[in-house]
C-alpha cells in the first residue's frame, strides 16, 4: 500500500514537470471499458516527451538522478486493471413443495384483533349541567257549549215528473205490450218456453262490447282505449262522442271503421230520435270494412233495431224499410241477410203485431230451405199470441212443415196456448208413427202443459206397453213438480214397469218431484234386494242427496250385496258433513276387505281434509 502511494507521488511529480518544461501532449485515448466475456485491451502508453534543456549545473545532479528514476518508472507497464474471471453458470434450485394453509377473512381479522392489545380510550367528557324542569301546560278553556242547531224547514213536495219519451230496448229485453186481449200473451206460459227458440239463440244478440285494444302503435289508440271504457261504463254520450273523434281525426286508423259501429251503437242505446237518426247514417257510411268480423253481420241487425225504433216512435220512412226488409222475395242463404230479416219481423212484431200477420203467413207457407231460418222466426211471433188467428197458423206448421226443427218449435209454442185445440194437435203429433224425433218432441211439449188433458195423455203413453220404450221413457222424463200435482203418480206405476231402463227413468222423475215420501221411497228402493242393481243405484244415489239421516246410510253398506251399490255409498259418504259418514270411510279404509273399495275410500276421505285421515294412512304404510 504505502508503496503504491509513493509510485502515485512521483508520478504527479514528474507529470508537473513535464508540463512546465514540455508543451502539452496530445491527450491519449481513453482505453474501453472491459467487457465480462473479453480480454480488455490493454491502453496504450504515452509517448515519451522530449528532454528538456539541461538545467544549471547547481541543480542538475539532484534533478537528473530523480529525472532517471522518473523515466524508469514511466517505462514499466503497469498493469492496473484486473480481469474478472467469468462467473460459473448457477445451478436451478429446486423449491420444496410448500402448502400454504390460508386461513378465511373472518378467521384472520380474528386473529389480528387477539394480536392487538386491548386499548382503552379515555375521553374527557365536560359535565353536562342539568336540565331544568319544564313549566307546567296552562289548563284550556272549556270549550263553549254549540248552541243547539234550528230545526230544518221541511222540503215542499215535488211536482210530479212528466212522462217521458218511451225508448226502444233491446230485442232481448222487450216485452210485448198488451195491445188486445186478443193478442195478449200469458208471461207465465211464455217461460217455460222461453230461450227453447233456436234462432232466437242465434239470431237474437249482436256484438255490444267493444274488444280490447289491439294497435298499441296506432295513433288513435289511447283515444279508443277512453271510448271504449266510457261505453263499458254506461256513459253513451261520451262515448259517441269519442268513438266520433277517432273517425274525423284519425281516418286512416285501424280502429276508425269499427269505432263507426260503437257509435252507433252508443247512440241507439241513448235512444232519442235524433240520435237514432245519427246512429243510422253513421252506419250507412260505413260500409263493410270492419276490421271485426262479427261487425259485417251485426250492423245491418243494428239498422234495422234502430229503424224498429224509429218506427215505434212514429217514423213512417222507418216503418215502411221494416217491411221492405221483412217480405224482400227470393230465398236467400246469406247469414247477414237471414239476421236482417229475422230482426226487421221481429220489430215488426214488437211495433204493430196485427200488420205483421199476412207476412207471416206468407213466410209460413215456403217450403224452400233457406227460408227455415224465417219461417222459426215466425212460428216464434206467433206462439207469443193467443189469438185465433196465430194458434192456427202455429198448428199448420206444427202438422205440415218439411223441417223437423220448425215443426218442434211449433209443439213447445202450443203447449203454452190455453184450450184444448193445441193440446189436441200435440197429441196427434205424438201418436204419428215413422217419425219418432217429431213424436219426442211432441210428448216434451205435453210435459210442459198445464192442461189437465196433457197430463192425462202422458200418463197413458207411460203406461202402454205397446209404445216403443225409448217415447215412454221420454215421457217419464217430462214429468216434473210443476206439472204434476199428484207426486204418488210414479210410486203407484213402478211396479208395473217391466225393464230396468224404465225403472230408473221413474226414479229419476221421483227424485224431480221431490218430497219426504218420495226419498224413502227411494231408500226403500236402494235397500230391496229384489231390484236390478243400477235400479238400487240409481235410487241411492238421488235418496242421498235428501236429508235422509246418515245413521240409515252407514247401515245400508254393511248390506250392501254389489259393487255399484258400495261405491255408490262411498260417493254418498263423502258428500256428506256428519261426523258418522266420516266414521264409516275411515272403518272401510282400515278394515274393508274389498281393496278397490278401500281405495275409494282413502280418496274419499282425502277431500274431507280430517286429521284422522293421515293417522290412518301412516297406520296402512307402517303395517
Amino acid at each position: 500500500m504505502i508503496r503504491a502511494t509513493f509510485i502515485a507521488v512521483a508520478l504527479a511529480a514528474s507529470a508537473l514537470s513535464s508540463g512546465a518544461q514540455n508543451p502539452t501532449p496530445e491527450p491519449a485515448p481513453v482505453p474501453a471499458p472491459p467487457s465480462p466475456e473479453v480480454k480488455p485491451v490493454q491502453p496504450t502508453p504515452a509517448p515519451k516527451a522530449k528532454r528538456a534543456p539541461l538545467l544549471p549545473k547547481v541543480w542538475r545532479s539532484d534533478l537528473l538522478d530523480l529525472e532517471d528514476r522518473l523515466d524508469a518508472l514511466k517505462d514499466m507497464d503497469f498493469d492496473l486493471v484486473t480481469p474478472i474471471p467469468p462467473i460459473p453458470p448457477i445451478p436451478p434450485i429446486e423449491m420444496p413443495d410448500m402448502d400454504f394453509d390460508l386461513a378465511p377473512a373472518a378467521l384472520a381479522m380474528d386473529r389480528v384483533w387477539e394480536s392487538m392489545p386491548d386499548i382503552d380510550f379515555d375521553f374527557a367528557m365536560p359535565t353536562v349541567p342539568p336540565v331544568p324542569d319544564l313549566p307546567p301546560l296552562p289548563e284550556l278553556a272549556p270549550m263553549p257549549e254549540m248552541p243547539p242547531m234550528p230545526e230544518m224547514t221541511p222540503m215542499p213536495e215535488m211536482a210530479p215528473l212528466p212522462p217521458m219519451e218511451p225508448m226502444m230496448a233491446p230485442l232481448g229485453a222487450m216485452e210485448l205490450a198488451p195491445i188486445a186481449p186478443a193478442i195478449a200473451f200469458s208471461k207465465d206460459a211464455f217461460a217455460r218456453v222461453q230461450g227453447l227458440s233456436p234462432f232466437e239463440r242465434q239470431f237474437g244478440g249482436i256484438t255490444s262490447n267493444p274488444p280490447e285494444s289491439y294497435s298499441q302503435s296506432d295513433p288513435a289508440d289511447s283515444l279508443y282505449r277512453l271510448a271504449r271504457e266510457a261505453l263499458n261504463r254506461g256513459e253513451y254520450r261520451r262515448a259517441a262522442e269519442l268513438f266520433g273523434d277517432i273517425t274525423q281525426r284519425f281516418p286512416n286508423s285501424a280502429y276508425a271503421a269499427d269505432a263507426r259501429y260503437w257509435k252507433a251503437f252508443a247512440l241507439y242505446r241513448i235512444g232519442g230520435s235524433n240520435d237514432l237518426r245519427t246512429a243510422l247514417a253513421t252506419l250507412q257510411d260505413t260500409g263493410a270494412n270492419y276490421r271485426l268480423a262479427s261487425l259485417k253481420t251485426d250492423a245491418p241487425v243494428l239498422a234495422t233495431r234502430i229503424r224498429a225504433a224509429l218506427a215505434a216512435q212514429g217514423d213512417g220512412d222507418a216503418r215502411k224499410a221494416l217491411n221492405q226488409a221483412a217480405t224482400q222475395p227470393g230465398a236467400s242463404c246469406d247469414r247477414e241477410d237471414l239476421a236482417v230479416r229475422v230482426e226487421a219481423l221481429n220489430s215488426l212484431g214488437q211495433t204493430d203485431p196485427e200488420s205483421t200477420t199476412p207476412i207471416l203467413a206468407r213466410l209460413l207457407a215456403r217450403r224452400d230451405d233457406c227460408s227455415a231460418t224465417l219461417r222459426r222466426a215466425a212460428v216464434y211471433i206467433l206462439g207469443r199470441r193467443t189469438d185465433d188467428e196465430a194458434r192456427n197458423l202455429v198448428m199448420g206448421a206444427a202438422r205440415n212443415d218439411p223441417d223437423i226443427r220448425v215443426r218442434a218449435d211449433a209443439l213447445r209454442f202450443l203447449a203454452a196456448m190455453p184450450g184444448d185445440q193445441p193440446v189436441a194437435t200435440i197429441e196427434e203429433m205424438a201418436r204419428t208413427p215413422g217419425n219418432e224425433q217429431l213424436q219426442r218432441a211432441a210428448i216434451e211439449a205435453l210435459g210442459r202443459s198445464d192442461n189437465p188433458r196433457a197430463r192425462q195423455s202422458l200418463r197413458n203413453i207411460i203406461e202402454r206397453n205397446d209404445i216403443p220404450e225409448s217415447l215412454r221413457m221420454t215421457a217419464l222424463s217430462s214429468v216434473d213438480a210443476e206439472h204434476t200435482p199428484d207426486n204418488a203418480y210414479i210410486r203407484s206405476i213402478y211396479p208395473k214397469l217391466e225393464s230396468p231402463r224404465l225403472k230408473a227413468a221413474a226414479v229419476r222423475a221421483a227424485a224431480r218431484i221431490g218430497g219426504n215420501d218420495n226419498d224413502q221411497w227411494l231408500l226403500s228402493i236402494a235397500r230391496n234386494q229384489n231390484e236390478p242393481s243400477e235400479v238400487r243405484a240409481s235410487a241411492l244415489r238421488y235418496a242421498g242427496r235428501s236429508t235422509i239421516p246418515i245413521a240409515d246410510l252407514t247401515k245400508m253398506y254393511d248390506v250392501a250385496d254389489s259393487r255399484q251399490l258400495r261405491e255408490q255409498l262411498i260417493a254418498l259418504y263423502s258428500r256428506r258433513d256428519e261426523p258418522q259418514a266420516t266414521d264409516k270411510l275411515l272403518e272401510i279404509a282400515r278394515n274393508g276387505t274389498d281393496p278397490d273399495m278401500r281405495r275409494y275410500a282413502i280418496s274419499a276421505l282425502s277431500r274431507k281434509n280430517d286429521p284422522r285421515t293421515k293417522k290412518l294412512l301412516l297406520e296402512i304404510i307402517d303395517k
